[in-house]
């Protein structure tokens, strides 16, 4: 059975559900350096599409993540917890008597923002990521789909009603 009109309905859904994935990472303020909302990579298959994120922290955003250490891929976590860092502008502070002062970032081996990431990982690693997720991630692409699920059964469904009543036109003709 020939499927043309359910292939087009499978490419312009997964576009939309592209957009709202990276209007909804906006929303959901987890929109750093952007490269999060612009990795979304998609596929048609043959009954549905798969869309997925060609960044490595995409697990981290949508699922919560595992502590930031050097084994396990943790030198990746690292560079990207400081790539995440200087992006948001967070900067390590020290507590003084009189309060608290920024510390310097200006020093050759910028100990005290290497020591701000550590602590940054000990948290992950203690609570996970994402506090007004309940430190659990976003569920961003499972949020998405279920915004879009009646969207997306409505026009399958018409889609593969079409593509079935000609086939059983073209059946019906050769028939007669």
């Amino acid at each position: 059975m020939e499927k043309p009109n359910l292939k087009k309905a499978l490419e312009e859904l997964v576009e939309v559900y592209k957009a709202k994935l990276k209007a909804q990472a906006k929303i959901d303020r987890t929109y750093a350096t952007g490269k999060f909302a612009n990795s979304f990579e998609s596929r048609v298959t043959d009954d549905g599409f798969e869309v997925t994120s060609n960044v490595d922290y995409a697990g981290a955003v949508n699922s919560g993540s595992s502590p930031a250490t050097k084994t396990s891929g943790g030198i990746e976590k690292v560079e990207s917890l400081k790539e995440w860092a200087r992006a948001k502008n967070i900067r390590p502070i020290a507590k003084l008597k009189g309060g608290y002062k920024f510390r310097r970032l200006n020093t050759d081996k910028r100990s005290a923002f290497n020591s701000m990431i550590f602590a940054i990982s000990k948290s992950i690693a203690k609570k996970g990521t994402i506090k007004r997720y309940q430190y659990n991630g976003s569920d961003i692409f499972n949020r998405v789909y279920k915004s879009m699920e009646r969207k997306i059964g409505s026009d399958l469904s018409e889609a593969f009603a079409i593509d079935l009543k000609n086939d059983m036109v073209k059946i019906i003709n050769k028939i007669n």
